[in-house]
């Protein structure tokens, strides 16, 4: 009995030994997590993708900071389709239209992959953070903006996968609140003073006809210049 105990008990001076040979002797995944895939939660993985439902592993949902898959990009193609007109005078901007559901609906998807990186510490680098939470901030602000119900971000923060009363939710749920009364202060000015009537005439109509008149006058004078050159030739 004793003989067998001295065999597996390391003498002085050879625990470190004996305890990194014991080490080896045991099957990595023994002491690693599995890696399982993020679609399918599949195990028979390869390094570059899942052989059972062949979702690419080398696909990142977030991207890099400032990417075409940040708010920002999304931002920059959604302004690039505005007519000349709309440039200039964004407040006839029709936000509930085909395009603009689309561009929510895309920001919407920006902000539950955001939600979900945060809660993942191998989605997101840590030198990334401070950026990606600034441009969360951002998309609760254009999202409120676009007509999105607070309660609809609030939930899905809340339902996020963060724990229960991390700094990180709070710290969102309390901009949500912020930002919201700033929006709805601003929706309620410029509602108020477009519907204000002015010699029976509501604000807005005004605005509409005088910018249209204007475009008529500039094409009419455009068009004289233009006949006048090709007559006094």
């Amino acid at each position: 009995m004793n003989n067998d105990v001295s065999r597996i008990t390391p003498g002085r001076g050879e625990s470190l030994d004996y305890f990194e040979g014991l080490r080896s002797s045991i099957p990595e995944a023994a002491y690693k997590p599995v890696k399982r895939c993020p679609n399918c939660q599949s195990v028979y993985l390869t390094d570059t993708n899942c052989e059972a439902c062949g979702r690419s592993l080398l696909y990142h949902p977030i991207g890099d900071p400032f990417s075409a898959k940040s708010l920002y990009g999304f931002k920059e193609r959604y302004y690039e389709s505005f007519s000349t007109f709309i440039k200039y005078f964004p407040v006839f901007e029709n936000k509930t239209g085909n395009e603009a559901r689309s561009y929510v609906r895309k920001l919407m998807k920006r902000f539950d992959d955001l939600l979900e990186a945060f809660g993942d510490e191998e989605a997101m680098d840590t030198k990334n953070r401070r950026l990606f939470y600034v441009e969360i901030m951002e998309l609760m602000d254009e999202l409120l903006r676009y007509g999105t119900s607070p309660v609809i971000l609030q939930q899905k923060i809340e339902g996020s996968s963060f724990e229960t009363g991390s700094l990180l939710s709070e710290q969102l749920l309390l901009y949500l609140n912020e930002t919201k009364k700033e929006n709805k202060l601003e929706a309620s000015w410029s509602v108020r003073f477009l519907n204000h009537r002015w010699f029976g005439l509501k604000v807005d109509r005004i605005f509409k006809t005088v910018i249209i008149a204007a475009t008529v006058v500039a094409m009419a004078v455009a068009y004289y210049g233009v006949i006048s050159s090709q007559v006094g030739r």
